[in-house]
């Protein structure tokens, strides 16, 4: 069962035009969306802030936009596309870093929650658009000016949020694969989630089809439809989901037929928030989860990184990295006895156990000793999702060797 005591987890997603925000108790049989409208699904946060002129005072969301229409100020969008690329950000008459009108956005945004104090939270995960390297180092600053003490705090991508949200939805509903069509922004993204199941465990997958349909294209019904269409050749269907406002308006009768034609669909705008709050349940706490499934999306390692190591007398391997988990979370330290000689031979094994190889790594100007009396501190982490990095450090050993300090670094291409 499912605790954490009077805490909470929330799921928050971030993306250039809105955010949203699901949170979730252990009394909660399902999390629960931040609406800005009592009673209604009024759930996307305008992701702006509004500065006044004459006063230091901000306001974010819908108030922010209100606010801009009979004040003197600036009205700043963009927020997290401005984030990823870094410079600095002219409001009135100041320059502002945009990684902290970001923390400030997310910060009075999370005062949405009514009656949660943030000593109540015990985990926020944090999914966007695309979880690329930089999108990692703004979410890490944002953290850092947020400063979320004794909170655990994760990110995941889109197609993530996607695979946690479905998968905790009734089986028969995804035994087959599932469409989830975003009209949240100026075109249309489909993501189609499916499993193979001839590999053990089985493996579930979330992928990404950007089309050309926007708000403005012509005869959007009959383009939508030509993609419904094509997309359900790829394999049987027996879920959709049409989510984002671009949805609200009736403009794709002839698409939502064909949607609808021997399969489930579904309306709504705030899947992602909900993944994210499934994710972050499932990332702090042993719940009962399919262990015959995992999930292996674009931000995961798609490797087994291990070694061979002798133990008791006899060899064994050692597991240092273990595929299916985020590449940015993968990272090892340990130290270990050279035997003889100055290399190490690293096991790499892809997730199906196919094409497995060996790398061998010599420490090149390693201080020469006598079989095993070499104590080497290794460090293991990922430079990106194909690129893992091992430094190593020369410990000596003990009084008999002193330690040289020597650095020892490699990049290995996954």
């Amino acid at each position: 069962m499912f605790s954490l005591g009077d805490k909470y987890v929330i799921g928050y997603d971030i993306s250039t035009e809105y955010s949203q925000i699901s949170f979730w108790s252990s009394a909660d049989e399902a999390p629960t969306t931040v609406s800005l409208t009592s009673g209604s699904e009024d759930y996307n946060i305008p992701a702006c802030l509004f500065k006044r002129s004459d006063v230091n005072q901000w306001y974010f969301g819908k108030e922010a936009i209100n606010f801009s229409e009979v004040e003197q100020g600036q009205l700043i969008k963009n927020l997290w596309e401005m984030a990823l690329i870094g410079e600095q950000v002219k409001v009135v008459d100041s320059e502002f870093d945009p990684v902290a009108l970001l923390a400030l956005f997310i910060k009075r945004s999370l005062s949405l929650i009514k009656n949660i104090k943030m000593e109540k939270i015990a985990g926020i995960m944090f999914t966007v658009p695309g979880l690329t390297k930089r999108a990692i180092e703004v979410l890490e600053q944002v953290v850092e000016v947020l400063d979320l003490a004794n909170v655990r705090v994760s990110f995941i991508g889109r197609e993530e949020s996607i695979y946690y949200y479905v998968i905790h939805q009734q089986r028969e509903l995804w035994n087959h694969d599932v469409w989830i069509y975003d009209f949240s922004e100026k075109y249309i993204n489909g993501y189609r989630f499916y499993i193979n199941r001839q590999a053990t465990p089985c493996v579930a997958f979330v992928e990404k089809y950007e089309t050309d349909i926007t708000k403005d294209t012509v005869n959007k019904d009959e383009r939508f439809l030509e993609t419904v269409k094509s997309n359900m050749e790829m394999g049987i269907s027996s879920l959709a989901y049409m989510i984002g406002p671009g949805f609200d308006e009736p403009w794709c009768k002839d698409s939502l037929r064909e949607i609808c034609r021997n399969r489930r669909a579904f309306k709504g705008n705030n899947l992602y928030s909900k993944g994210a709050c499934f994710a972050m349940r499932t990332k702090m706490v042993d719940v009962d989860m399919d262990r015959s499934l995992i999930f292996l999306g674009k931000d995961k390692l798609k490797v087994n990184v291990g070694m061979q190591i002798r133990k008791a007398g006899g060899e064994s391997y050692f597991a240092i990295l273990d595929g299916g988990v985020n590449w940015y979370d993968s990272k090892k330290e340990f130290d270990v006895i050279i035997d003889e000689g100055n290399s190490l031979e690293i096991t790499i094994t892809p997730l199906d156990g196919k094409n497995a190889r060996s790398v061998e790594v010599i420490l090149e100007g390693l201080t020469s000793r006598e079989p095993k009396t070499s104590r080497i501190h290794l460090k293991f982490f990922m430079e990106s999702e194909d690129s893992l990095r091992l430094c190593a450090t020369d410990m000596g050993f003990g009084d008999f060797c002193p330690t040289t300090y020597q650095l020892f670094s490699k990049q290995i291409k996954l």
